[in-house]
């Protein structure tokens, strides 16, 4: 991990008499003054030649001072390379402190080295250093580090680390190849058209910030200036809030900005994380993300350079934390305008963390920047699947392949959409105009009811959120996007094509008779106005105009009307095919939610689509009925009420529109292992009993009063997290069967629910003994 030495020294007037104290006490020769010490691992073995990642490795090493001072207590650390001439090389140009290399990896652990006097030497033997989990499988050299926080002043510092003799082959640990990773690509669609997002990147490329080199100090001023600047007063309001109280606090409070959209409080929050745990590296990593996401990317440079010999927990996912770092350091560079090093950390950070797609989307814009447009489109699209296997060092020649989303879509079931009373004369249609309109003031109190409803289940995730990791929430906020988006899948924009056309055309017939749109194409209620009037100029019977009028219109409307009703009988059925298929697919991917409460909150947005569906059914009969019944003295018979025909449909109950009486039915009981719910449009049971620890067993039992059906489930499920923080094992399987109202049997089968999943994201938690780290991963990808 790069990072610069903060060397913070100031120099003011000082009086006369403290000036000649200070000669006086100078060396007496130049050769005095530049004696110092030179720590060198003069030998370094390994006790195994095959190691599992999360796994100890036994080093002994000698290091011996060769220089003319004698060197205090110092600590070696200890790190695997895969090219120890270009990690030595690379250390020797290195200005941090202490020196690093892009490629190295350091394992956990330190080694703790006693004064050596000059020419002397120290053997610390059998000192274990673990091998983070997560490091790729694959050959390293170990690569042992004397004095690696930088304490001793040396007279070569580019000389301290040897590298043993044994190659050690890490391998991956047992088991993990049966679990799969959970990526942007398990949920996320592939955009069809990139150029947005190729044109998004390309904005890095002309609004560079100028270079400056900053101190630790210097930084945070900066960084606590730009803040107090966007909310004067925030940051002593933040401190006296007991938010940022700990370190552990403000991590999570930095992790509910990131999360909320507010950048500005996870940097503060950061900050202040840093100032109460100042040897905690992850603190300054994680404040160099947000830092280049507001504008800093200079003050980014400089937590990064701090970071540098600080402590880090073991990483979320086992990515590397030089890995991430370079990614931060990537986009910072990228953003000061220098290209060739930022391409340079992203192709490591790549190397180091395959999983990383964010040095994707880096390398995508270092591509656009340079102008290879196609390279960098090759780039983003890469960047928008994680993948644990090993990219190759060269660029990408074509596309990758595009990654279904991993989600079971078969369980989706139809939601009935409700059906619309339609007229069928002319006289019923005026009649029930009071009808319609009725229908339409009722959806004022479904629609209240659906954001009361959606506002409280998002309350209840946002209030649970802190149980889950970032991936998981990202995971389920994907599912609703898909869900969102399923309106663009094909099947359904043809069902709403055919829908709207058949919309059209009603409102085709109620404005080519009665008028309406822009005026300008005569109408047939105009046009025998205008007869009528004709007719019956010179009259004197008063009454003339009405009975011309009604003798006319009376019949003409009956034939339009004829023409509205068979064509609002098409939308009906066009409707209800395409809802049936709209909420086929969106209940499909609501079913991949394991969360009960996300769930319902994916049916409550169906819910509100039906009525949005259904409603434009009640708009186009409400509009014929009101021009009806608002020329009705001049158009319609007023025929005997026994003989007209009953509504073609008759109206069915939905949600959110019970009879009166019904509507206040809301019963929701829990009695040992079942619960029960009962409101106006279903009754729901369900029994549910730990069988084993994260296993249950269930029966859930529905029925709806719309459409008469009866579904029974019956399985096994479970949820939880398994030992190690990372596994989250939800799932949910069984046999279902669903029988209507006739008692036919009409759907049955076997339903699975998600399978084991690792958890992965731009902003993860980790615990380990007792401690949380988190872990912030900037991106200059647009669409995450």
């Amino acid at each position: 991990m790069n990072t610069r030495a903060l060397r913070a020294a100031a120099l003011t007037t000082v009086p006369a008499t403290l000036v000649a104290a200070l000669l006086v006490s100078m060396p007496a020769t130049a050769q005095a003054a530049g004696a110092k010490a030179d720590l060198k691992v003069t030998k370094a073995t390994v006790d195994k030649t095959t190691v599992v990642e999360g796994d100890e490795l036994t080093v002994t090493h000698t290091v011996q001072n060769r220089g003319r001072r004698k060197a205090g207590a110092t600590t070696t650390r200890v790190y695997v390379t895969t090219d120890v001439a270009a990690s030595i090389a690379e250390r020797k140009q290195s200005r941090t402190n202490p020196r690093s290399s892009l490629t190295d990896l350091r394992l956990v652990g330190q080694a703790n080295v006693k004064a050596i006097e000059p020419g002397a030497k120290k053997t610390v033997r059998s000192i274990k250093f673990t091998v983070p989990a997560g490091l790729p499988a694959g050959n390293y050299k170990v690569l042992v580090c004397a004095d690696d926080y930088g304490k001793v002043k040396e007279s070569d510092e580019a000389n301290n680390c040897t590298a043993a003799s044994t190659t050690v082959a890490v391998t991956e640990a047992p088991g993990s190849d049966d679990l799969s990773l959970q990526t942007f690509a398990d949920t996320y669609t592939w955009p069809d058209d990139e150029s947005s997002a190729l044109q998004f990147v390309k904005i890095f490329c002309k609004s560079t910030y100028p270079v400056k080199q900053l101190s630790l100090n210097a930084a945070i001023a900066s960084a606590q200036a730009f803040l107090e600047d966007k909310a004067p007063g925030g940051l002593d309001r933040l401190r006296s809030s007991g938010l940022v109280a700990t370190p552990d606090l403000a991590q999570k409070t930095a992790a509910a900005g990131v999360s909320g959209g507010s950048p500005g409080l996870a940097l503060a929050a950061l900050l202040e994380a840093y100032r109460l745990q100042p040897s905690r590296g992850t603190h300054l990593v994680n404040a160099a993300a947000i830092a280049t996401s507001v504008g800093l990317p200079n003050e980014a440079i400089a937590f990064l350079d701090a970071s540098i010999g600080k402590d880090f927990l073991r990483t979320p996912l086992g990515i590397p934390h030089e890995a991430t770092a370079a990614v931060i350091r990537g986009q910072a560079l990228v953003m000061t305008g220098r290209l060739d090093p930022a391409e340079k950390l992203f192709n490591a950070a790549k190397q180091l963390a395959p999983i990383l797609s964010e040095a994707d989307a880096g390398l995508a814009t270092v591509a656009a920047c340079k102008g290879k447009d196609a390279l960098a489109a090759r780039y983003i699209r890469r960047s928008r699947q994680r993948s644990d296997e090993q990219v190759p060092k060269t660029p990408p020649t074509e596309d990758p392949e595009r990654p279904a989303p991993d989600i079971d879509i078969t369980r989706g079931e139809e939601v009935p959409l409700r059906q619309l009373p339609i007229a069928e004369t002319p006289t019923q249609a005026a009649d029930m105009k009071e009808i319609y309109k009725g229908i339409e003031m009722g959806f004022q109190a479904e629609i209240q009811a659906n954001i009361d409803e959606a506002n409280r289940l998002q309350q209840h995730l946002r209030d649970t959120d802190e149980a889950r990791t970032r991936a998981e929430i990202d995971r389920r906020d994907s599912l609703f996007v898909l869900l969102y988006r399923t309106h663009l899948d094909g099947d359904v924009e043809a069902a709403q094509d055919a829908l709207w056309a058949k919309i059209d055309k009603l409102t085709e017939i109620d404005e080519e008779f009665w008028g309406g749109g822009t005026g300008e194409v005569p109408h047939t209620y105009g046009t025998l106005q205008e007869q009528a009037f004709a007719a019956c100029r010179g009259s004197h019977d008063p009454d003339c105009f009405d009975k011309e009028i009604h003798r006319t219109c009376v019949p003409a409307l009956v034939s339009a009307h004829d023409r509205w009703r068979v064509t609002i009988a098409q939308a009906q059925n066009l409707a209800n095919t395409y809802f049936r298929i709209w909420s086929k697919k969106m209940t499909g991917i609501a079913a991949n939610l394991i969360d009960e409460e996300a769930h319902a909150y994916a049916l409550n947005h169906i819910d509100g689509l039906e009525r949005d569906v259904y409603a434009l059914l009640v708009q186009q009969a409400a509009f014929w009925s009101h021009n009806v019944n608002l020329f009705r003295d001049h158009c319609v018979d007023e025929l005997p009420e026994e003989i007209l025909n009953p509504p073609a449909n008759e109206p069915v109950e939905s949600p959110g529109a019970c009879e009166a009486g019904l509507k206040a039915l809301s019963l929701k009981a829990t009695l040992g292992p079942t619960s029960l719910k009962i409101n106006c449009e279903r009754i729901e049971q369900s029994f549910s009993k730990e069988v084993l620890p994260f296993l249950h067993v269930f029966v859930d039992v529905k029925f709806d009063f719309r459409t008469g059906n009866v579904s029974v489930w019956a399985g096994s499920k479970g949820g939880g997290k398994l030992p190690g923080e990372i596994v989250d094992a939800g799932f949910k399987s069984g046999v279902y069967i669903k029988v209507n109202q006739q008692g036919e049997l009409v759907d049955t089968g076997w339903r699975v629910g998600p399978n084991v999943k690792v958890v992965g994201g731009n902003a993860e938690f980790t615990a380990f003994k007792d401690e949380i780290d988190l872990s912030f991963t900037s991106s200059l990808t647009p669409g995450y």
